[in-house]
């Protein structure tokens, strides 16, 4: 029998925890899917033991039993509440908060005088504040040198011509006179 990507995967993760952890996990994320794991018989108790134990053999040997042992189901992500529910709730919750915002509103100053109001920071940001002293700007950094304009993009080599390569090789091979 043959196991799927997902079957590999799901027991590479739970080798990588006990591994890592030297715990067996319960339910292991793939893939930004959450699997939950179930294990045949006594399973998973005979491999916390060989971890507590510290018996290495026997752990390897139960995870080559592992793909025998373990079961999996992804676990869905369903809303708490249906999204139908929820604008029913709120409507309803509205039509009762609305006494009780009227009251709250008739407490606060008028929204003018709370947009003048200067905002002081907490006591406790204004005394980190006055501890450290105030941060020297750094300097503006120069810009990066230009490359020269010397430089020419060359063609691609099976671009140039064989008689072309030819003459430069020709080129090379004479001797400077003077």
């Amino acid at each position: 029998m043959a196991a799927s990507r997902l079957d590999l995967a799901i027991l590479r993760e739970i080798v990588r925890i006990v591994q890592e952890k030297a715990r067996v996990p319960e339910k292991v994320r793939i893939l930004k899917r959450f699997y939950a794991l179930t294990y045949l018989e006594d399973h998973r108790q005979r491999i916390e033991e060989a971890l507590r134990r510290f018996d290495s053999d026997r752990v390897n040997m139960l995870f080559g039993q592992l793909a025998s042992k373990v079961k999996y189901q992804m676990i869905r992500d369903t809303p708490r509440r249906p999204a139908l529910a929820v604008a029913k709730s709120a409507s309803k919750s509205r039509a009762v908060a609305a006494p009780k915002r009227a009251v709250a509103e008739a407490k606060r100053p008028p929204a003018s005088e709370r947009s003048r109001a200067p905002k002081r920071p907490s006591p406790a940001k204004r005394q980190a504040s006055a501890k450290q002293p105030a941060k020297p700007a750094l300097p503006k950094r120069a810009p990066r040198p230009q490359r020269s304009a010397k430089r020419v993009a060359q063609p691609k080599r099976a671009a140039r011509s064989r008689p072309a390569v030819a003459r430069k090789l020709k080129a090379k091979k004479r001797p400077r006179q003077r």
